[in-house]
């Protein structure tokens, strides 16, 4: 999916969006989901920036990231938690993830092994699960005498959920003292194993689970579909967490005319009103932009 460079001085409305945002930065309610669903070119990416470009300007900052799931290299949680991570690493540090991905990279199972008595919370579940692959695995390596050079199937599968897992309780401590905001894209995109791993997990236990979720984490979802959080949670709970955007506002004359402006065109009534009619009917503001610049000229300096 190809992005045009996003540029806060051409940025258009949203107000009501961007109050939503603003709302849950503030953490004054059980709020910690904004959702966001619209068809293709309405402007649902250049929104996300748009929060993102907020996160990073306004004093204090807050560590954001933006993962777009429909460019990630594979369908894992592991290569959503490693992008997830390059973002928000210019702020924030991982050290526990870090110590297993290295493990994980350098197939040195010893230290993924060692991983049993790590102590954080949100390791317990992760740790019986793999009880069983670590019996499995132990058995190999007696009758073979030696550890293959090489990760198994069932060691590497180990060694993600590790790496994920302690993604994840590093991710927690940082959201006890600071926020953090995790932004995805295109969720229509998404996978349908990394999806159930989103919601089972990440939405689950990181922002409906109130009594153990971390204070600080936010999360935009944005998609031409979005989860159906009505049939996986109860209404109650939904109200309380959820923030939902069905449909992005609509452009007005104003908002037109303060596009034409921004992008530097030169036009008249006639065509202004062309456009508010093209807006009308349903065109997307993207739609619309490039016909600003196909049927028009910008003005030249100095005019």
């Amino acid at each position: 999916m190809f992005i045009k460079k996003f540029d806060p001085h051409k940025f258009i409305d949203r107000e009501f969006e961007q109050e939503l945002f603003e709302e849950l930065l503030q953490f004054k309610d059980q709020a910690r989901i904004l959702a966001i669903r619209d068809a293709g070119g309405m402007g649902k990416t250049q929104l996300l920036h748009k929060f993102q470009y907020r996160c990073r300007v306004v004093k204090p900052s807050t560590p954001v990231s933006l993962v777009a799931l429909d460019q990630l290299p594979d369908s894992s949680p592991l290569a959503l938690v490693q992008e997830i991570e390059k973002d928000l690493a210019a702020r924030l540090n991982f050290p526990t993830f870090a110590h297993y991905e290295t493990a994980r990279r350098a197939c040195d199972f010893t230290t993924i092994r060692g991983a049993i008595d790590l102590r954080y919370a949100d390791l317990h579940d992760a740790e019986v699960k793999m009880a069983g692959v670590m019996t499995i695995i132990e058995h190999a390596e007696t009758v073979s005498g030696a550890a293959p050079p090489t990760f198994t199937p069932e060691q590497q599968a180990m060694a993600q959920t590790l790496c994920v897992q302690a993604f994840l309780a590093d991710l927690s401590r940082h959201c006890q003292e600071q926020r953090v905001v995790i932004m995805l894209d295109a969720y229509e995109t998404c996978d349908p194993a990394l999806r159930q791993w989103l919601l089972d997990h990440l939405l689950d236990r990181y922002c409906f689970n109130i009594d153990r979720r971390p204070p600080q984490l936010v999360v935009v979802i944005a998609g031409r579909e979005i989860p159906e959080f009505e049939y996986l949670w109860p209404s109650e709970d939904c109200q309380a967490v959820v923030k939902s955007v069905r449909t992005l506002s609509q452009w007005t004359t104003n908002h037109v005319e303060e596009c034409l402006r921004v992008h530097g065109f030169s036009y008249t009534q006639r065509q202004l009103k062309l456009f508010c009619d093209m807006v009308e009917q349903g065109l997307s503001p993207s739609q619309v932009v490039d016909a600003m610049r196909t049927i028009l000229l910008p003005l030249r300096p100095g005019r």
